[in-house]
């Protein structure tokens, strides 16, 4: 079995993994406050250092059985600029647990375990999801929402970076230099200090490179240029509370496939953002302490149609982008993501067609 990797023939025994202590606080629309990144304690009973691991230590029933790695010359999908040549002949969960000092020993910050998925029982769809754990989370807190993504038919990656900075009310451009910084790298904050290789962005990119060595069948290389930048055209970049804020000002900045904003917004984007306003989308739950704020931010970004329930109709909910849930669980806030709180509707989740539709995913008949 190759390093870092494990695979799996079902999902039914995955273990549900926990919110954390996750919860930058609601945004302010008027002012761009985001307050100090705080939130109601978690009424779940899964504590805020889960790692979605089962409580023995085992993989939550992903197989760890002998995978070699070795790419099959059978069946594959797409190749050249139609998509990711991805070898389907061995149809399988691949997982990558990635130690961030082992990809990169220059790294010295956000050092917990990283997580890659890949499913090809799906059909694969060509596009790489990057998804931003919420305030201090860490990737093993969201690696489920990972595996339900890959099921989708995304690559997925959840990189670990720096979200575990307060600003303390200090105000001014803060919050927008520091998010900045711990997205890209660029030294722009005067509050953390984050190198490129500590950064979200590179530290995809460092997987990428990564991955397209030990798992050519996967053809992860297919989302980076040759100048390690990602192909923003087939990137997907989402998050979860302050990284659903984060999710926003990397969009409004850097030209993506789509944004995915889960129990967050952001504020300042410009009239003529690098991804299309049209690409961005929002769920948030209305017993949700920070649902009006989130309510406010979609309207100050101008995001397309007006507060919709999801629970009301199928998907494509009128064509808006400002979804709401309302179906009652102990945790409104990260229950939008899979978490122990998200509702379920016999195996499956109730919000699972509403991410479909965020993310561009076919719906199940």
């Amino acid at each position: 079995m190759l390093p870092g990797m494990r695979r799996s023939v079902g999902l039914g025994l995955l273990v549900l993994l926990g919110c954390g202590d996750d919860g930058a606080a609601a945004t302010d629309a008027s002012t761009g406050d985001t307050g100090t990144g705080t939130s109601p304690a978690p009424t779940s009973t899964v504590g805020p250092d889960d790692t979605g691991m089962s409580p023995d230590g085992s993989s939550g029933g992903v197989s760890t059985g002998d995978a070699t790695g070795v790419d099959s010359t059978g069946d594959s999908t797409g190749g050249g600029d139609d998509g990711p040549n991805v070898d389907v002949s061995d149809p399988q969960l691949y997982e990558f647990v990635l130690d961030p000092v082992e990809l990169d020993p220059s790294v010295v910050s956000n050092l917990e375990l990283q997580f890659a998925h890949l499913d090809t029982r799906a059909e694969p769809l060509g596009k790489l999801v990057m998804f931003l754990p919420g305030f201090t989370n860490t990737p093993g807190n969201w690696r489920n929402h990972s595996i339900q993504l890959a099921g989708h038919g995304f690559h997925v990656i959840i990189p670990d970076y720096a979200n575990d900075w307060d600003c303390g009310g200090m105000g001014g451009s803060c919050s927008e230099d520091a998010r900045w910084e711990a997205l890209v790298g660029e030294d722009v904050s005067t509050l953390i200090d984050i190198s490129r290789a500590d950064s979200a962005e590179g530290r995809v990119v460092t997987i990428l490179r990564h991955l397209e060595q030990i798992h050519p069948g996967g053809d992860w290389g297919y989302y980076i240029d040759d100048d390690d930048t990602l192909r923003g055209e087939d990137l997907i970049i989402a998050g979860i509370s302050h990284g659903a804020s984060s999710t926003g000002l990397y969009a409004s900045r850097r030209l993506t496939h789509r944004a995915v904003m889960h129990s967050g917004a952001w504020w300042n984007v410009p009239p003529d953002p690098a991804t299309p306003i049209d690409a961005f989308y929002g769920l948030s739950h209305v017993d949700d302490d920070q649902h009006q704020g989130h309510l406010d931010t979609w309207e100050a970004m101008g995001l397309p149609g007006v507060p919709t329930v999801i629970e009301d109709g199928p998907p494509p909910y009128g064509g808006s982008h400002r979804l709401v849930a309302t179906t009652p669980n102990g945790y409104p806030h990260c229950s939008v993501c899979v978490s122990p709180d998200s509702p379920m509707d016999g195996d499956g989740y109730v919000f699972d067609p509403a991410w479909r539709y965020m993310y561009g995913a076919p719906q199940l008949p």
